[in-house]
């Protein structure tokens, strides 16, 4: 799930099981980029990544789930697929 605060997209994944959890996207620059999510009590993992106010376009990420599985995100509606053909839950413009 993303929530959109001001000037932070807040991402929450759930998986009580897993003992680290990562975001990889691609910004509108088309550069890979990954940001490690912080554990909450609960079972879900947490990151709040500032969005640059000059930038505009879309976010096409995926979770990397102790480093072997990857996850889309439920709660965004967008898939798309990447040049590599894996599939990517997209935030923003198509």
């Amino acid at each position: 799930m993303v929530r959109t605060l001001p000037g932070v997209l807040q991402f929450i994944f759930e998986d009580p099981h897993a003992s680290r959890v990562e975001i990889h996207g691609t910004g509108p620059d088309g550069r890979d980029r990954s940001w490690p999510m912080a554990p909450a009590a609960d079972g879900r993992w947490i990151a709040s990544l500032r969005l640059d106010p000059e930038a505009e376009g879309r976010f096409d990420f995926r979770y990397l789930v102790d480093g072997r599985f990857w996850a889309l995100d439920e709660g965004v509606r967008t898939l798309v697929r990447d040049d590599r053909g894996h599939c990517r839950s997209r935030l923003g413009a198509c």
